[in-house]
C-alpha cells in the first residue's frame, strides 16, 4: 500500500502539471482559440512554452501507466495483464500524437503563418493527433480505469470507487467528442474528466495512507 500511495502521488502531482499546463498554455494553440492566425502565433512565438506543455502530458501518460501497474499488483492478479494492456497499447498512439503537436505543428504553422498558405496540412495533422491521442489512447485509458476501478470495489469505500467509475465514464466521452470532432464536447469532457482523474488519485492515496496505519 505503500507503493500504491506512492505511485497515486506522483501521478496525481504530474497530472496537475498537466491540467494547468492545458489550462493557461496549450489551450492557446488549440481549437479553443477561434482564430487560426492566433493560434499560429502562439506556436511561433512560444514554442518552448508549447514544448514542455506537451511534454508534461508525456510524463502524465507515463505516470498513470506506473500507477495503473502498482494499483493493479496490489488488487488483484487475473484481470491485471489485460488491463495493463491496454495501457501500453495507447502509450504508442499518445505519444506519437505529442509528437505531431511538439515536432510537426509549430514548423507547420510557421509557413501557413509566414507565406499565407493554407492551413489545410496543418489542421489535417492536428486532427490526426486528436484521433490518435484524444480518441484511441484516451478510450484505452480510460478502459483500463473502469476495469481497475470495478474490479477493486470491494477494497474501497463506494465514493473512492464512484469517482473512478466517473473517470471513465468521462473519458470515453473525451474520446466521443474527438472523434464527432465536437470542440465544445472536448472542451467540456476534458473541464470534467481532469478534477475526476485528480480526486481519483488523491482518494486512492489517501485510502492507501489509512490502510497503512490500520
Amino acid at each position: 500500500m505503500t507503493t500504491l500511495r506512492r505511485a497515486a502521488v506522483i501521478a496525481f502531482c504530474i497530472h496537475l502539471i498537466a491540467g494547468l499546463s492545458m489550462l493557461f498554455v496549450l489551450r492557446q494553440g488549440l481549437e479553443t482559440i477561434s482564430e487560426l492566425r492566433d493560434r499560429f502565433a502562439f506556436l511561433i512565438h512560444h514554442r518552448t512554452l508549447w514544448t514542455l506543455g506537451w511534454f508534461s502530458w508525456t510524463l502524465a501518460a507515463l505516470a498513470i501507466l506506473y500507477f495503473y501497474f502498482i494499483f493493479a499488483d496490489v488488487h488483484f492478479g487475473s484481470w491485471r495483464s489485460f488491463a495493463l494492456l491496454l495501457t501500453v497499447a495507447a502509450l504508442g498512439p499518445d505519444l506519437s500524437a505529442q509528437a505531431i503537436e511538439i515536432g510537426v505543428l509549430p514548423s507547420l504553422a510557421s509557413r501557413a503563418f509566414n507565406s499565407n498558405a493554407t492551413p489545410e496540412l496543418f489542421l489535417t495533422m492536428h486532427r490526426v493527433a486528436v484521433m490518435l491521442s484524444g480518441f484511441l489512447a484516451n478510450g484505452l485509458y480510460s478502459t483500463t480505469a473502469l476495469i481497475l476501478t470495478w474490479g477493486a470495489r470491494g477494497a474501497y469505500p463506494p465514493w473512492v470507487s464512484i469517482i473512478g467509475i466517473a473517470v471513465g465514464i468521462f473519458g470515453i466521452a473525451l474520446s466521443v467528442a474527438a472523434l464527432l470532432d465536437s470542440v465544445a464536447g472536448m472542451f467540456w469532457a476534458n473541464l470534467f474528466l481532469l478534477p475526476a482523474i485528480l480526486l481519483w488519485l488523491a482518494a486512492v492515496a489517501i485510502v492507501s495512507h489509512r490502510s497503512e496505519k490500520y
